[in-house]
């Protein structure tokens, strides 16, 4: 076998290169002009008895920027400037290997046409799996995060999600994101109604909470006026457990003004099983379509407000319109798992 040398003195390596002098050839064929940028490339062929060749072209493209905008009819038609974007580390550097294999007995084959060729479909990948790329193959789920119908809270699961995207966009500082929420009118309908009568029970613990707190206040004044209480029961998060839920729904029942409550024969209210009291309740919640539209929005906010919460500046991201899935439209989904209500993340150049 006999192997190319590698060292940094050798013939086939070149360091700095500047490449403003190559605009010429980069708005022929990337359709910008090239405004500043160097090269740098090391090269490792190794040729075996046969005429098989392996070879190795590390590329490093250090603060490569583009220019004007040129019109071209060989330039490609691929979005460039995102693709830098999404290449390039924190520092502006853009450091990649593109190995190469082929016979030199191939009339065919062409080493200028391979790298052309790796190139290109790097910049495809990048392009069209950004996500995938800039996690190393797993990154597809980065793109979408799943809520529970009807409601707009961030899960766990999401939140985990965004410290990957995080790092990201620490990294690649040259990048957007946009955000876009989504909502089924007619499939979460009910579960939206079901959000609601979440927040009554919620509520009226809240109430109970407050009642308690006045109380306390009054049989301890001592204690309320010196702060000994701590912080108030209203503002603290409150967590429902099943038998506290079947209490409340009992009590936000009896007091709801509903025309179809079942009664007995001489007009009192009768006492129904919970199911069908929860139920009662669901339909007297009116949920407008206007208000599932902003359902999907408030879904974007979340992810926006969780990424601010984690350093990522808001002028990096965008709230994109909200978008309303219908059963004829299943574009991007798998056809075997049913719809979910999710938020999409996408990445743009500035």
């Amino acid at each position: 076998m006999v192997a190319a040398p590698a060292t940094a003195e050798g013939p086939n390596c070149a360091t700095d290169i500047e490449l403003a002098p190559l605009s010429p050839y980069a708005g022929k064929y990337a359709g910008y002009a090239i405004e500043r940028g160097k090269l740098s490339t090391r090269v490792h062929y190794q040729i075996e008895p046969g005429g098989r060749l392996e070879a190795d072209n590390k590329i490093v493209l250090n603060q490569l920027t583009f220019g004007d905008r040129i019109d071209s009819p060989t330039a490609t038609r691929l979005p460039v400037k995102l693709a830098v974007a999404l290449l390039k580390d924190r520092d502006g550097v853009i450091d990649v290997n593109l190995p190469v294999s082929g016979s030199l007995n191939d009339p065919e084959f062409s080493v200028g046409s391979l790298v052309v060729k790796l190139i290109v479909n790097l910049l495809t990948k990048a392009l069209t799996a950004p996500f995938s790329l800039l996690s190393g193959g797993g990154g597809a789920e980065m793109s979408q995060l799943e809520f529970r119908p009807g409601t707009a809270a961030l899960s766990p699961e999401a939140a985990r999600k965004l410290e990957p995207l995080t790092q990201v966009l620490a990294d690649k500082p040259a990048l957007q994101l946009s955000i876009t929420g989504w909502v089924d009118t007619e499939a979460e309908r009910r579960a939206a109604q079901g959000a609601r009568l979440e927040e009554a029970l919620v509520a009226e613990r809240r109430r109970e909470l407050r009642r308690a707190s006045v109380t306390q206040a009054v049989s301890a004044p001592a204690a309320a006026a010196s702060g000994a209480s701590g912080s108030t029961p209203a503002a603290d998060a409150v967590v429902l457990d099943d038998a506290q839920r079947a209490r409340l729904l009992k009590v936000v029942y009896d007091n709801a003004k509903l025309p179809n409550k079942p009664r007995n024969f001489i007009g009192l209210t009768k006492d129904i099983p919970a199911e069908q009291m929860r139920g009662l309740l669901m339909d007297s919640y009116t949920v407008t379509d206007e208000q599932l539209r902003e359902l999907a929005l408030q879904r974007a906010v979340a992810v926006r407000d969780a990424l601010i919460e984690r350093g990522v500046p808001n002028a990096r991201m965008f709230l994109a319109s909200p978008k309303l899935h219908a059963k004829d439209d299943e574009r991007g989904t798998d056809k075997d798992k049913p719809w979910q209500p999710r938020v999409d993340l996408a990445l743009s150049a500035q």
